[in-house]
């Protein structure tokens, strides 16, 4: 019959072996997915810097000319998510090319 602290030593070493295990699949994932990051902004930068000069139509009354990094100051709003400059090709534009604002600029 086996000793208690046998079985139990016996568990505690599998289950080390099957920590490493998925802390080594782990390790793999993560090193997979930075270079599916890399490769990713190698082929899809981000357009815009932040010296751009972005040309707003605010409501169709009021023509503005903003730095893009007005815009982007503040990281996770929703500004800097729409003028990072990923969204350029499919955001809102008038006649003249102007990114359109549906809001009244008063």
């Amino acid at each position: 019959m086996t000793e208690p602290t046998e079985s139990i030593t016996d568990a505690v070493t599998h289950l080390h072996n099957l920590l490493q295990t998925k802390e080594k699949e782990l390790k793999e994932r993560e090193a997979d997915f930075s270079r599916r990051v890399k490769l990713f902004e190698t082929t899809n930068p981000a357009m815009g810097s932040d010296n751009d000069i972005i040309q707003l139509n605010v409501g169709g009354r009021t023509n503005i000319a903003v730095l893009r990094n007005l815009l982007t100051q503040f990281e996770g709003s929703m500004l800097a998510a729409k003028f990072s400059g990923r969204w350029d090709d499919s955001m809102e534009k008038d006649r003249d090319g102007n990114i359109f604002v549906d809001q009244d600029p008063e």
